[in-house]
């Protein structure tokens, strides 16, 4: 069900000209993202990631992150990296 929801806003998204996913960061699904991942990937051709995950990674938390990290809020880490 979920999946239905996503597909038509990501395929609306990349009618409209922008660049491809790649790759796909997907938030909020916590140890989910393994059984989504692949119908992601293969309807965008894209490697799929968690959110969380690529962030921590990358050392892209903010100190004033970290407690949503914790508490694995992936999507508000994304609110808080976008509003710089």
């Amino acid at each position: 069900m979920l999946l239905e929801e996503i597909f038509p806003v990501a395929a609306y998204y990349q009618t409209l000209g922008r660049k491809p996913f790649n790759p796909l960061r997907v938030a909020g699904l916590g140890a989910a993202p393994p059984e989504f991942a692949r119908p992601l990937e293969d309807e965008f051709h894209c490697d799929v990631r968690s959110l969380l995950h690529s962030v921590v990674a990358d050392g892209r938390i903010k100190e004033d992150a970290r407690p949503l990290a914790d508490r694995e809020l992936e999507g508000l880490i994304g609110w808080n990296l976008q509003r710089g």
